[in-house]
């Protein structure tokens, strides 16, 4: 399966992110680091300044991005999708939910419902 752009763009926030940490440690000037790593100097500090203000601080080396691995059975339990919920108003209506929904929605509808 395709990797969503939320992914995308959290995989490239964290990759910037430990370069920009191991450039501060480095001790060298941004343009040196990047000779050295083979990396655009211009692609660094477009996300140099992305974090700082993501993090609304200075110096991307206090944003720390840690991927947090679920394990497969919870991956599992979240691609399922639950039962409806079922509300009978009376015996005149049946509604029945299927995943997220509006309690005040909901509720409106069945006030309504009852007034029939």
């Amino acid at each position: 399966m395709a990797a969503s752009s939320a992914e995308l763009s959290f995989e490239k926030a964290a990759y910037w992110s430990e370069h920009i940490e191991a450039w501060h440690r480095s001790g060298l000037s941004q343009g040196a680091y990047c000779r050295r790593q083979g990396l655009s100097q211009s692609s660094m500090g477009y996300w140099r300044k992305r974090l700082e203000a993501a993090t609304g601080k200075e110096g991307a080396s206090c944003v720390t991005l840690v991927p947090v691995p679920l394990p497969a059975s919870a991956q599992a339990d979240m691609a399922t999708v639950p039962a409806p919920i079922l509300v009978h108003v009376g015996n005149a209506f049946r509604i029945e939910i299927r995943g997220n929904f509006a309690a005040p929605v909901l509720e409106k509808l069945v006030r309504t419902l009852t007034r029939l």
